[in-house]
């Protein structure tokens, strides 16, 4: 797609701090950090199963997704309070463990309903499936809060802050493909732009380890741009998808409505246009040096709806949000979904441990233990427009008289 914006269309390779570079495996390897894996579960009685999602379609890019279920009312294990167990699983696993008790992920399809979760590990536990009619509606909300958390704040925000973090990079715009297919099963809206990124991310993936450094590092660099654009796009006909139901949509009576999350900050807007939501995140980000990413107010109800429930995420996102917007009335669907997501978030808190809370925290950070006190008191410090203005600029000048920046 077209680069229209001047500051992302003259961005150059020489500008950037290229770091996380992958590293060349076999499949075998994956298989292999598994089998350690599970040799270090089976010593751990508190361990119920273990489960893993996802596929490994480009050895070495690719990561492990695992779920760790913990018997009801265990403390956490020592072997969970870090998520690798050697230097391969620290690479191939990547994402922290997920740590789930058994009734919360017997109901795991109200959040992800498509994925194959394969025991890797322990008692088979009977996932609930749910009906047709309710996949339909939780491949939407998930949808919706893939858009909330995802696009297109992380591409440009990667841009803009000027280190680009190539694994991670290579496994989020992969992640733009299984979104285009989720929204396709559910609206039937299919783009042949669309189809010819998810072309693009999928050679330069499978080809990355075969191509010289400068070449692939500037075709990353142009996805990474188009993919601005491409998810601003996707928005845009996302938008266009929940306006046709006016029943769903929620009327502010504010022009923009603001969530202010902890580094998860949204503005909904009634009058968004792709185009200029990207030019005012930018010159937002170039003046504050932090980040607000900028949707339509059609992605507001959802938010709404899950202040509405009750548990701590609940509360988290009610105290952040610019308006008291509380639905008396959830759809059971949704109900179930945000259930799930504020139990996750409270186990978390039960076992004090530092990784993801929940599957979508929108900035959330647990709470319970001093260490996670004291990485939220991090959190909010370094989200702090002055103290980001103060990093920048001591970023810039070490940069400019050669020294490697911080």
């Amino acid at each position: 797609m077209e680069i229209k914006n001047n500051y992302i269309r003259n961005l150059k390779k020489e500008e950037l701090s290229f770091y996380g570079h992958p590293v060349k495996y076999r499949l075998e390897d994956y298989g292999r950090v598994l089998g350690r894996i599970k040799k270090k579960v089976q010593k751990e009685h508190r361990i119920l199963s273990v489960y893993g999602f996802g596929k490994v379609s480009a050895p070495g890019i690719s990561d492990i997704d695992l779920i760790f279920v913990l018997k009801e009312g265990s403390k956490l294990p020592p072997l969970l309070k870090k998520n690798y167990i050697d230097d391969d699983s620290k690479y191939l696993v990547f994402h922290p463990f997920l740590i789930f008790t058994e009734n919360i992920f017997k109901n795991i399809r109200y959040i992800y309903p498509s994925s194959d979760y394969i025991k890797i590990y322990g008692k088979e536990i009977e996932i609930y499936k749910p009906k047709d009619t309710e996949i339909k509606k939780i491949k939407k909300y998930l949808v919706t809060d893939t858009t909330l958390r995802h696009f297109p704040v992380d591409f440009l925000y990667i841009l803009l802050s000027k280190k680009i973090n190539i694994r991670m990079c290579l496994l989020r715009l992969n992640a733009i493909s299984h979104t285009f297919r989720m929204f396709h099963d559910i609206s039937g809206v299919k783009k042949p732009e669309w189809k010819k990124f998810s072309e693009k991310i999928s050679h330069i993936r499978k080809n990355w380890f075969d191509m010289d450094d400068n070449i692939r590092k500037d075709m990353l660099l142009g996805l990474l741009k188009e993919s601005v654009y491409i998810s601003s796009d996707f928005v845009k006909e996302f938008d266009a998808f929940l306006s046709r139901d006016k029943n769903s949509l929620l009327h502010a009576k504010q022009r923009d409505v603001l969530f202010r999350g902890y580094k998860a900050r949204i503005s909904f807007t009634a009058e968004w246009h792709p185009d200029k939501a990207i030019s005012r995140m930018i010159s937002h980000f170039i003046k504050h040096k932090n980040f607000y990413s900028i949707l339509p107010i059609s992605l507001l109800k959802q938010l709404c709806c899950y202040s509405s429930a009750k548990g701590r995420l609940s509360r988290y996102i009610r105290r952040r949000l610019s308006i008291n917007c509380f639905q008396e009335k959830l759809d059971q669907v949704l109900e179930k979904r945000i259930i799930n997501l504020n139990e996750q978030v409270e186990l978390a808190n039960s076992l004090k441990h530092s990784h993801f809370p929940c599957f979508f925290p929108l900035g959330y950070k647990t709470e319970k233990g001093l260490k996670n006190k004291m990485i939220l008191l991090y959190v909010i410090i370094t989200s702090n427009s002055l103290f980001r203005r103060a990093l920048f600029y001591i970023r810039s000048t070490l940069k400019n008289v050669g020294i490697e920046s911080i």
